[in-house]
């Protein structure tokens, strides 16, 4: 690192010279010196969806004597914890020996949650953002590689392709990446192996669209890409044809999706029907025998657009999941209107467009080389832009950039209103929270964490939702869901029951959304308690706290369902301690850490998409 204390005058000249050697990024390989010298055999896993490509991968990290996989999503990451401490990767037997056990004592490790079932253990399971390029293992699993192209988090995948010191990196994830990953594995000298895999599964666009709700049966999934659509699809379903919806889209909590997808795969459960948002084509496993698109548009913040070829292909991929059904396996996928038939025809046999770009992320220690080349009154913000424009980088990389991600740039707005003078580390910390930034309250929360970050030794977890009505919301529905809980069953249970309902008074679901928020929120500041713990230190209180909204939200959505099921909230206190049982019974003997919201509707041409078809 450059020392400030040569640099006695303020030299434009010199420091751009400066800069360009500090940050010459054309050889992005060359950031990764240590695993340069290593010889490492990557094999590329490509296919559809059910394919069995992740499968073949975590065959090979169950093989291995270390290894780590790593995913986009806590709920991914918990499902391979899971199965690698249960053994529930099948290990292939070889002729004349004793069958081998597939247990793998197996950490997790992901930016809000950490789970030490040894601190020896040769396995871990991560969120791809946790991984450390300097961690040696023997295999390693990077899934979804196609999101190398994500704006917003494609530089995690950039770097865990580049910098894993594996023996053998297993890349998982759709064709269209091929050629990007073999640009870059050409430039790091790496043996590359690509491996392509066919559905296991029939697929099958029907000969025509579903037509009216009435249709929808056990098995199916509809889905919609508005919280109002969801809701409305879902009280349509049910009141139309008598059975029960769960319920997945990307507001709900990770755990909250995993319990509604264990709902709708139990057969006794009463839960028949899915509704989901496209939150359903990544990182659930759901015994789904029909995907019904209720559109083919998503709002895009501006307008409604085409759903893309690469999404309408996930999704609908979804159905016939191999492994899951007992019967005829084979998958279908329709729409819910006729005029759309012809263009899901064309999504579901369209090529989909290779990536073109790999991302970058200016380094924490690049950019506090390049703070000490300027004097110290610059902004934050002018260094990273100075970055930006002074790094050279050729394709097929591109440098993560406020242009690029809507993310970063709202996150850089809250940095420079209260981390002047703040060290480059403290400012890239706040960059990178786990926050999407796409409500009011969820930004406000994000600056009172600014806040008390930089005016008070520690951030006590109360002033994060100062002057937001999240704790509000979750004292309501807490106190709702007690007194359902205490209440002894009676003849008059449904009315009491629709009392809770009437008392909270939830029409827009603004409860909901604000617990939701809430878990957001909760989520951040455990991300910055395992980065910064002595200021963000009430990590416990804020776990527990976690896991009452969830308990909150789990309720509320239990309530949502006693119009179509009476019994429902009867049998809430029964159904959630088995849930909860069988998600724990991974962890047995891991060490874990006490593991304002837009009140009116989005408006835009998308939020009549369900009432229209009713």
């Amino acid at each position: 690192m450059t020392d400030p204390d040569n640099i006695t005058t303020f030299s434009p000249y010199y420091n751009l010279a400066s800069i360009r050697r500090l940050f010459d990024l054309q050889d992005a390989p060359a950031l990764y010196p240590k695993t340069r010298r290593m010889k490492r055999k990557v094999i590329l896993h490509v296919g559809p969806t059910n394919s069995g490509k992740t499968y073949n991968a975590l065959v090979a990290l169950a093989n291995a004597h270390s290894g780590v996989y790593a995913g986009p999503l806590r709920l991914l990451a918990h499902e391979i914890f899971d199965r690698l401490n249960k053994g529930l990767i099948v290990l292939p037997q070889v002729p004349g020996e004793p069958a081998q056990s597939s247990v793998r004592v197996c950490n997790l490790v992901t930016g809000e949650e950490q789970r030490i079932v040894d601190p020896e253990a040769p396995f871990a399971s991560m969120t791809v953002e946790m991984l450390n390029p300097n961690t040696p293992y023997d295999v390693a699993v990077l899934d979804e590689v196609q999101m190398i192209a994500d704006p917003d988090r494609g530089a995690a995948w950039t770097k865990a392709i580049l910098g894993l010191r594996v023996k053998e990196l297993h890349l998982c994830g759709e064709e269209r990446a091929v050629g990007l990953v073999k640009s870059l594995l050409e430039d790091s000298g790496d043996e590359l192996v690509v491996r392509r895999y066919e559905r296991l599964t029939p697929l099958t666009v029907s000969s025509k669209s579903l037509q009216s709700l009435r249709n929808v049966k056990p098995g199916d999934c509809v889905v919609a890409f508005s919280r109002q659509d969801l809701f409305t699809l879902k009280y349509a379903i049910e009141k139309k044809t008598g059975l029960r919806c769960a319920m997945a889209y990307g507001g709900l909590p990770p755990e909250i999706r995993a319990e509604q997808a264990q709902l709708f795969n139990d057969p006794d459960s009463g839960y028949d029907v899915m509704v989901a948002s496209d939150a359903v084509g990544m990182g659930l496993n759901l015994k789904i025998r029909r995907i019904i698109f209720s559109t083919l548009t998503k709002w895009d913040g501006r307008r409604d657009t085409p759903l893309s070829v690469s999404a309408t292909k996930q999704i609908g991929g979804r159905a016939g999941r191999f492994g899951l059904h007992e019967e005829d396996s084979t998958g279908l996928v329709t729409t819910l209107r006729e005029y759309e038939m012809n263009a899901l025809r064309k999504s579901m046999t369209g090529t989909i467009p290779p990536l073109t770009y790999a991302y970058l992320e200016p380094s924490p220690e690049a950019m506090a080389d390049l703070a000490t080349l300027l004097p110290p009154v610059t902004r934050f913000e002018d260094v990273y832009n100075l970055y930006q424009s002074s790094a050279m980088v050729r394709a097929p990389y591109r440098l993560q950039s406020l242009k690029y991600s809507k993310t970063v740039k709202r996150a850089m707005e809250i940095v420079n209103e209260h981390y002047e003078g703040m060290p480059t580390w403290e400012c890239m910390n706040m960059l990178r929270v786990p926050f999407n930034y796409s409500t009011h309250t969820l930004r406000d929360v994000a600056r009172n964490m600014a806040r008390a970050h930089t005016q008070k030794a520690s951030v006590p977890l109360k002033d994060v939702f100062e002057s937001t009505p999240l704790l509000k919301a979750l004292e309501y529905v807490t106190e709702a869901r007690q007194k359902a809980l205490e209440a002894e069953p009676d003849s008059n249970a449904p009315a009491r029951r629709k009392r809770i309902l009437q008392q909270l008074g939830d029409e827009e679901h603004t409860l909901l959304r604000n617990l939701e928020t809430c878990h957001k929120a909760l989520t951040g500041y455990l991300w910055m308690s395992y980065r910064v713990p002595a200021a963000f230190s009430d990590r416990v209180e804020a776990f527990e706290m976690k896991q009452q909204v969830e308990s909150g939200i789990d309720f509320y959505l239990a309530l949502l369902a006693e119009a179509q099921a009476p019994e429902v909230v009867d049998n809430y206190a029964t159904r959630r301690r088995a849930i909860r049982a069988t998600q724990k019974t991974a962890s047995n003997g891991a060490s874990a850490e006490p593991s304002r919201v837009e009140t009116t509707p989005r408006k835009g041409p998308h939020t009549h998409v369900a009432q229209s078809i009713l």
